[in-house]
């Protein structure tokens, strides 16, 4: 029996069982390969050795990290769905493969987290709905934090730091200018909520991706014939979150209901052949707790306030220091004097342990 812990999802009842596209994809292996499994979902990534999911637990001791660690994992056990594919196709796999995952997601992930009106009406409440007070005050603002490093990354930048470059811009005193552009940002976005970004240039890359993907597809059944690989196991773990996912500005889904009708098909022949999992919830408070403090330490220890070329001590970092310390002091006394923090008989399986995790 394989555990997969994974993202737990506020669309079950659209038959999506995580909000991330990579724990889809390692549940449709999982389901595809008709390998025998249930599913954990958690709210913070402490059972990862690496900090990311989807993490397999396999016969109580083994786990592997991460959707490529351990789709590699299960064809070691005998569970390829990639057998039948020669050199030339493993090729091709693997470049749609990358595509989706470092450019599709890409735009899901603008979708969901950096259009305002999406994040403001649907995702941060589906997301706070899941993980509960007081969780959700915390933990979608990091996923979106998240969404934001790693689409900065690639040179596509969010609303919340173009206003605040252009508040810093502005000609005022520098007193006035270091406090201005928090207030100006929270005021322009709540005033550009509704802002129409359709026309946005990730959208035209979408497009490119979603035409290779459909002409890929064709008429077939699965990307390479008559059986699933681990490319359409991917795919769908994005698409269907495009799909089968309602966003006041759907741009993405508007794109492929209009243009690529064989990609729907795709999702939904997909969609229908895959069964409810047995779901284990493993979702800890002190977990998701755990994930915001160090979360929390982690953007104070790598933001500097220092030109990186100067040698002067920043004057805020022992108020900063002072500020986390205190403050973990104030978590950790309310923990133990409330008698949340104890050690009960574990109920985890042999060699699982709860740690920190690394959000």
């Amino acid at each position: 029996m394989y555990s997969l812990y994974s993202w737990g999802s506020p669309f079950e009842s659209e038959g999506l069982y995580s909000f991330d596209a990579s724990c889809v994809s390692a549940q449709t292996y999982l389901q595809l390969c008709k390998a025998e499994w249930q599913l954990c979902q958690v709210n913070s990534t402490g059972i990862s050795q690496n900090g990311c999911l989807p993490a397999l637990l396999y016969q109580d001791s083994k786990i592997e990290s991460g959707f490529w660690r351990t789709v590699q994992f299960l064809k070691n056990q005998g569970y390829n769905l990639d057998a039948d594919l020669d050199e030339e196709q493993i090729s091709q796999l693997s470049a749609y493969i990358s595509m989706i995952q470092d450019g599709l997601v890409d735009s899901l992930l603008f979708s969901w987290y950096l259009v305002s009106e999406n994040f403001v009406e649907a995702t941060r409440p589906r997301l706070a709905k899941l993980f509960g007070f007081p969780l959700s005050l915390a933990i979608p603002t990091q996923l979106q934090d998240y969404a934001v490093r790693r689409l900065k990354a690639v040179g596509i930048s969010s609303e919340v730091e173009d206003a605040n470059k252009a508040a810093d811009d502005e000609t005022m005193p520098g007193s006035l200018r270091s406090k201005l552009p928090r207030i100006y940002l929270l005021a322009k976005e709540g005033f550009r909520r509704h802002a129409d970004k359709s026309t946005h240039p990730i959208y035209e890359q979408a497009d490119q991706y979603l035409a290779a993907l459909s002409k890929k597809l064709d008429k077939k059944q699965y990307f390479f014939g008559d059986k699933p690989t681990t490319l359409d196991t991917v795919a769908y773990g994005c698409l269907s979150l495009i799909v089968y996912v309602d966003l006041p500005q759907n741009t993405l889904k508007t794109t492929i209901v209009e243009k690529y009708s064989n990609l729907i098909a795709f999702c939904d022949r997909i969609h229908a052949h895959l069964s409810p999992p047995t779901i284990v919830s493993e979702q800890s408070f002190l977990g998701g707790m755990g994930s915001i403090v160090k979360h929390a330490i982690s953007r104070y220890t790598n933001i500097s306030t220092v030109p990186p070329n100067s040698k002067r001590a920043d004057p805020n970092l022992p108020v900063q220091v002072r500020s986390v310390v205190g403050a973990l002091f104030v978590f950790f006394g309310y923990v133990i004097y409330n008698g949340i923090l104890s050690a009960p008989v574990s109920e985890q399986p042999p060699g699982v342990f709860s740690v920190i995790p690394d959000l």
